[in-house]
């Protein structure tokens, strides 16, 4: 088990600066790890309090975390929330199949549904995943039929989540939430 967990240390990101292309590879050590964690629990945990957990200083947790954003491995910090809290009770992911000509049309139409928070291509059976949050699972049928309906689907699997759904406040279109209240 040491032994996946120390392989798991070691994170590669391929980065591009002015003059080119060069390979930066970061290694993360605990502290870089705490400094992870800590930040994910809260984001709001303060460089104080996580260099008291390491037994380390202020300055130490700073200049890290500035090398964990440098690096790219930590992007920036953020507010998880819950889409239960504003009604929507049923969030699913959707597998759609499309030819692969097609992928950036299918993208750009989902990416205009107001309950779509999120898609992506990938690879495997279905060449794009999305996820809607709605209010209720006849919604969840009306955004499914819309996507079906779409010339350039070929396929559709619908799974809806059912433990806690927690998500970046930037793919959660408040918005639309407030609209409704």
């Amino acid at each position: 088990m040491w032994v996946l967990w120390k392989h798991l240390l070691i994170y590669q990101k391929e980065q591009t600066n002015k003059s080119g292309g060069i390979r930066i590879q970061a290694k993360l050590d605990q502290i870089d790890i705490a400094i992870i964690r800590a930040l994910q629990k809260d984001a709001r945990a303060s460089f104080v309090a996580i260099a008291k957990s390491c037994d380390v200083s202020v300055d130490t947790i700073s200049k890290r975390f500035k090398k964990l954003k440098n690096t790219g491995v930590a992007r920036g910090t953020t507010v998880l929330l819950n889409p239960k809290s504003f009604g929507c009770d049923c969030v699913a992911s959707f597998g759609i199949r499309s030819d692969f000509s097609h992928i950036q049309e299918v993208l750009k139409f989902l990416r205009k549904m107001p309950d779509i928070v999120f898609s992506t291509q990938t690879m495997g059976r279905h060449s794009i995943i999305a996820i809607a949050i709605v209010k209720n699972v006849a919604k969840l049928n009306q955004v499914r039929e819309v996507i079906k309906g779409h010339s350039m689907v070929r396929e559709i699997i619908t799974s809806i989540w059912v433990s806690d759904i927690l998500l970046c406040p930037s793919n959660f279109d408040l918005q639309t939430i407030a609209g409704d209240v």
